[in-house]
């Protein structure tokens, strides 16, 4: 059994709210995976793609959409398939795709990151990095959602 099989096997919690009228979805890591510590783990990476929605859903085209999917995959091989990072949560809508991650090391995680991409046309992303080993962030989020 990997380090990865026990967090791969959990179900995501789905959830959805109003942004500037638009809905958003939500795709979250239901609980921090208790064969984990957090402080393996200590920075936070927020990776964000903006598109142009095709329509007022303020959801991606299909052709976004399977670029994005793409992405995720690869994304998910080269930070969870290699023990680096968990995916924490997904959210998309209002013309916004973000990502968020835990991972151990931020430089080791970009250079994988653009190893896996390196094929790929440029992406239009946005990545945002910060320290946070007790997963406040999450935490935090998931504390709002649940009450």
């Amino acid at each position: 059994m990997t380090e990865d099989q026990p967090e791969q096997e959990q179900e995501w919690l789905t959830a959805t709210a109003l942004e500037d009228e638009f809905t958003v979805f939500f795709r979250l890591l239901p609980k921090i995976p208790a064969e984990i510590s957090t402080a393996d783990f200590p920075a936070r990476i927020e990776i964000i793609w903006s598109y142009q929605s095709p329509n007022e859903t303020g959801m991606p085209a299909p052709e976004d959409q399977q670029r994005m999917n793409e992405f995720e995959e690869r994304l998910e091989e080269a930070w969870q398939g290699s023990g680096m990072g968990y995916l924490t949560m997904l959210i998309t809508g209002n013309q916004v795709c973000e990502w968020q991650w835990y991972v151990k090391h931020t430089d080791q995680a970009l250079e994988a990151l653009n190893a896996a991409l390196a094929d790929l046309p440029e992406l239009p992303l946005d990545i945002h990095t910060e320290t946070d080993p007790d997963w406040y962030a999450y935490s935090n989020f998931m504390q709002q959602i649940t009450e």
